[in-house]
């Protein structure tokens, strides 16, 4: 090989090289156009997705500012602000029949008497799944056996 054949190699990989460098900043100026696309729609689809539930809630936010202060104004924005979320997948954990702990969290234990141990005799906090996962585990008081311990919390 010639000193001329290894200039001309030369010059070809010095020309390849800056074409491919060009082509590597084009591609990563595509990219990062992208990514800010990307970042701008995802902040849209944000505050799009929750205007609807900011929208219904402060309806019930501006009657319990505006009306006077009652028991019925309370269970009827609860009721309202229960129904909002309904609509978009929140329901409430089941609290009659037996004791789930996937589900329930003790907060204390009464004698069953009678009855049977392990059964759910009041609610102390309501629990709430969304969808399928949960939110947060409903506080249940539950019956046990004279033999067992008393009160938990």
């Amino acid at each position: 090989m010639t000193s001329q054949d290894i200039g001309e190699e030369v010059a070809y990989l010095r020309d390849l090289f800056q074409r491919k460098l060009l082509e590597d900043r084009a591609k990563n100026q595509l990219i990062e156009s992208v990514q800010r696309s990307l970042a701008e729609r995802d902040a849209l689809d944000l505050g799009n997705a929750y205007r609807d539930v900011f929208a219904e809630t402060l309806v019930a936010l501006d009657r319990l500012q505006t009306e006077t202060p009652s028991a019925e104004l309370n269970a009827s924005v609860v009721e309202e602000l229960l129904e909002v979320f309904a609509r978009r997948g929140l329901r409430a954990v089941e609290t009659s029949g037996s004791l789930d702990l996937r589900l329930h969290e003790v907060v204390a234990t009464v004698p069953s008497g009678d009855g049977e141990a392990g059964v759910i005799v009041s609610v102390q906090r309501e629990g709430y799944l969304l969808g399928d996962r949960l939110l947060r585990p409903a506080r249940v008081v539950v019956a046990r056996h004279e033999a067992a311990a008393s009160n938990v919390g």
